[in-house]
């Protein structure tokens, strides 16, 4: 198992910073993430990461190794791409095959590890096959095989679930942890889906515009989003300009923001300067409680339903509050009362899921997205 280090890794093509800075490190035998929007730069770090590229600044160990001057094939780095890279007219044995013959390993050897690999991925009876005959689940396994067949000590995933329909990446996800929990080998995937990111990794690093914004546990990452674009990106949020009312004056860090909502208190709230300050806060939809009775010291404040809309496991309600403010509130569906469009409710929310971001951020640019992942209301 590998541990990798990023420090400071600068990639430009031309005035554009493709890679801008980067810097983190992989878990030995963990499973990391990079997720961030299309031209983020997840592609360019992946080869940078693998060799393909060469950053103009920065560096890059493996374990305490500084591998910059190292080609690709003696980084000890298998690679899946997003087109998976598969050859037509190549049977899947042959691809599979592919990185062993180039490392000039004995043919006896050779067969031995492809007949394994292929076990071990659940297509060794697919072995004949060509590309061009196989379901999407089937092509990437395939990919999945020729990567890992030399043994590697890192494995990147360049966003290979892409193409692959909803119920295709559930499948593929099963396959990505049992290739894992087999292989133990340190593994660094890009993507753009927030539900693979967030269910997958060790550890999320989000990238936009060449930086790394934010790494850590992705629950931590969604609870407490570094700013609004890391919030939004992780799921659907309520955000609400407001302004610092008074900051911290007992043990609990409790600060109260003054909003279109009301003043709300919030907990655990860190690096914010004086009263008057300007803030965002985020509120997820799934934090807000539409119950008749509100605990003792949580927030809570008046609305109107507006429209309701069923989405499987849970209820979207959405809603106008003090100002006329757009409120979303999802509710477990087992757990959802009876509502009505024009119902007036109290909904309630507790210090600690009020997050408070500095500065004012222009929410005119923060439109709601229909409930679709990353999406909003405010």
């Amino acid at each position: 198992m590998r541990r990798v280090v990023l420090d400071g890794l600068m990639k430009r093509y031309g005035g554009v910073s493709a890679v801008d800075d980067a810097s983190f490190e992989l878990r030995p035998g963990g499973i990391t993430y990079v997720l961030g929007p299309s031209g983020a730069g997840k592609t360019t770090l992946a080869r940078l990461v693998a060799g393909l590229e060469r950053p103009d600044d920065g560096e890059i160990y493996f374990d305490d190794r500084m591998v910059l001057a190292q080609p690709p094939h003696r980084r000890g780095v298998g690679m899946v791409f997003e087109d998976l890279g598969l050859w037509p007219g190549v049977t899947v044995a042959e691809h599979v095959g592919f990185p062993l013959r180039m490392g000039r390993r004995p043919r006896a050897e050779r067969r031995r590890r492809v007949a394994e690999t292929l076990t071990s991925l659940r297509i060794d009876s697919l072995a004949n096959r060509r590309p061009e005959h196989l379901s999407p689940p089937q092509r990437l396994r395939t990919a999945l095989a020729r990567a890992l067949v030399t043994g590697p000590e890192l494995l990147i995933l360049d966003s290979p679930l892409r193409m692959l329909d909803r119920r295709e990446r559930e499948e593929a996800r099963e396959d990505l942890r049992q290739v894992h929990a087999e292989s133990g080998v340190t593994t660094l995937a890009f993507t753009d889906d927030p539900d693979e990111a967030m269910a997958m990794a060790d550890v999320l690093a989000v990238m936009d515009l060449g930086r790394i914004v934010q790494v850590g546990p992705a629950a931590d990452l969604y609870g407490r989003p570094a700013d609004v674009f890391v919030a939004r990106l992780l799921g659907p949020t309520n955000l609400l300009q407001g302004q610092v009312d008074s900051l911290p004056g007992d043990p609990r860090g409790e600060v109260i923001v003054r909003t279109p909502l009301g003043r709300l208190i919030a907990r655990g709230a860190s690096g914010l300067s004086g009263p008057g300050a300007p803030v965002t806060i985020s509120v997820r939809p799934e934090c807000l409680t539409v119950a008749a009775s509100v605990p003792t010291g949580w927030n809570r404040f008046p609305a109107t339903v507006e429209r309701i809309v069923f989405r499987g496991e849970i209820r979207q309600i959405h809603a106008r509050g003090p100002a006329d403010w757009p409120i979303l509130v999802s509710v477990l569906q087992g757990n959802a009362p009876v509502f009505r469009e024009g119902q007036s409710l109290t909904i309630s929310l507790a210090p600690e899921h009020v997050v408070v971001l500095p500065g004012k951020f222009a929410l005119g640019n923060v439109l709601p997205r229909g409930g679709a992942a990353g999406g909003d209301a405010g």
